[in-house]
């Protein structure tokens, strides 16, 4: 199992028992850092994201369930491992009922710290495997959907390689999975590649440490994904060697156990695409595509996801907001959605942070639309400016995310549409903090 990209923080009041561990971590390529206290291990939960938390039950400061039951609320997604003494094995068992992952007893052995962590890890990806897909994918009414919904699960069922062609936003990423967890590969692995050159891209090549690796990123994350499903991000921008890679995958798989379903997307125009494809691979995957609806103009469409999204507003930020007012609905659906199911969702989220009764009032609209007319373009979030950098763009992207979320990294993350780890790796490299 790959540890390079994983961090734990290691919470124990014993010094000597927090450099222990941390030097066998390091050597199985774990991230690490350390706490003394409950108090210390908040704040480097609050600065940085972990995956696993080895956590001793007593602490001179608090106990080590108020910390458990503060990570669960915090992270729900990262993974605690309780230290006990011998004389708080009942306590221990009992902190898995609290949503722990496991416990593990001390004198600790570094054999067994290391299988009890593989375990936790292993366990969560299968769980992950299974759920996370059809539990985020959200079904929209009406006939145009319908029909969509029955073309995802015809190409999940007979494995069918597919091009996905959708304007930012329309839920590109969300409908491969949506196969994916329809398929028949459930079991094996999802894969993304992200056609992104940038050098903080989080699928970029990264050689093995004991040597380069000749097989190119796409062919990586082939293997990677062998008998389960590989999407294709920006299929537009393959450079000329990719595209002929792909060609080879798509036309020489045998359809086997190890068979891979590949899913490729684009957010350009079919004209656009066959100026950028070789014929070959473009003739072969123009054939049946499946193109995904903007939400221009669909007003049933909005008014669901509005409220889909007002209950996600509503458990994230711990409101009780019962309903949007129809004048509020009346200047959702007329509004274009340039930026389509994020611009919605980014939408509902400020109007629930501005909202302090159980309705959405009409009365924040001109804080939602600013003067714009109703049908005028406009997203939430900035838009790039011609000539403008990059990483001033995204620094500027992620400043108005988190004063939109008034500081809540994980909101923020979703607001943007990325990771929680990408965004804590974004803010160490614009060097934003929360005073900016």
């Amino acid at each position: 199992m790959d540890n390079i990209n994983r961090n734990i923080l290691v919470i124990d009041d014993n010094l000597t028992v927090c450099l222990m561990l941390k030097s066998w971590l390091v050597k199985k390529d774990f991230g690490v850092e350390t706490a003394s206290s409950v108090k210390e291990a908040k704040q480097k939960v609050k600065e940085q994201p972990f995956d696993l938390i080895l956590c001793d039950i007593r602490m001179p400061d608090a106990d080590g369930f108020d910390f458990l039951s503060w990570v669960k609320k915090y992270d729900s997604d990262i993974l605690v491992i309780m230290m006990t003494g011998y004389a708080d094995i009942e306590s221990a068992v009992e902190s898995m009922k609290s949503g722990a992952v496991d416990y593990i007893s001390k004198p600790i052995e570094p054999e067994q710290l290391f299988k009890k962590i593989d375990e936790a890890f292993t366990l969560q990806e299968r769980v992950l495997r299974q759920t996370r897909f059809s539990d985020n994918f959200i079904k929209f009414p009406g006939e145009e959907y319908s029909k969509l919904y029955k073309e995802l699960e015809h190409t999940a069922e007979n494995n069918l390689h597919r091009l996905i062609i959708g304007d930012p936003a329309t839920g590109k990423l969300s409908v491969a999975k949506y196969i994916y967890e329809k398929g028949t590969h459930l079991s094996e692995p999802f894969v993304i590649f992200d056609n992104d050159k940038s050098a903080d891209s989080a699928n970029s090549y990264r050689t093995s440490s004991n040597g380069s690796d000749d097989r190119s990123p796409l062919m990586q994350k082939f293997q990677e994904a062998k008998g389960g499903l590989l999407y294709i991000r920006q299929t537009a921008y393959l450079d000329i060697n990719q595209q002929n890679e792909l060609l080879g995958i798509l036309t020489r798989q045998k359809k086997d156990d190890d068979f891979t379903q590949v899913i490729m997307s684009t957010e350009i125009s079919k004209d656009e695409l066959q100026r950028r494809l070789i014929p070959k691979l473009y003739n072969l995957i123009i054939q049946d595509c499946i193109i995904l609806p903007t939400l221009k103009g669909k007003k049933e469409v909005i008014s669901f996801l509005a409220n889909h999204f007002l209950q996600f507003a509503n458990t994230t930020l711990d409101k009780k907001i019962e309903a949007i007012d129809p004048a509020v609905l009346v200047r959702l659906t007329g509004y274009a959605w340039p930026g389509n199911i994020q611009e919605l969702k980014n939408c509902i989220i400020k109007a629930a942070l501005l909202t302090e009764d159980e309705i959405i009032p009409a009365s924040i609209v001109p804080e939602l639309f600013g003067d714009k007319t109703k049908n005028e373009d406009r997203t939430l979030l900035l838009n790039p400016i011609q000539g403008l950098r990059k990483e001033y763009y995204e620094k500027e992207k992620i400043i108005e995310a988190l004063e939109l979320a008034k500081g809540n990294k994980t909101m923020a993350a979703s607001i943007l549409n990325i990771d929680r780890k990408t965004l804590y790796n974004k803010i160490k490299l614009y060097n934003v903090f929360p005073n900016n």
